[in-house]
């Protein structure tokens, strides 16, 4: 996850719990395209030197969309396209819901911390 410049002013603010707060909720979308290039795929006749499979998933407002490249649904390795994409989808959703455990643990620990200090 890349830090914008909002989240990286709050850090340096020391502004912590802003900080992971807005990279949480910026962390709620995942995308992910695959691209298929003419050269990796000889059997696309087309105009285009490349193809793709798009997939965003927006965690927060449960959307979930999808764009193929009708060039690649005639194709006769579509359903190996299709799985090699899938793969790609389900090893970001595996790391996005591991890097979303860590802010929320993050998070907790700096409001458990500010709890405790406001005693």
């Amino acid at each position: 996850m890349t830090l914008n410049k909002e989240v990286k002013a709050k850090i340096q603010a020391g502004k912590i719990f802003e900080a992971l707060t807005i990279a949480i909720s910026e962390a709620m979308e995942l995308e992910v395209t695959t691209i298929y290039t003419s050269e990796d795929l000889d059997q696309i006749n087309s105009s285009s030197s490349e193809s793709r499979l798009y997939t965003r998933f927006n965690l927060l407002d449960g959307t979930v969309n999808h764009e193929i490249d009708l060039k690649l649904i005639d194709n006769p390795v579509y359903d190996e396209l299709q799985r090699l994409h899938i793969e790609q989808v389900e090893q970001r959703q595996a790391s996005l819901i591991e890097k979303l455990t860590s802010l929320t643990k993050m998070r907790n620990i700096f409001t458990n911390s500010n709890l405790s200090s406001e005693k």
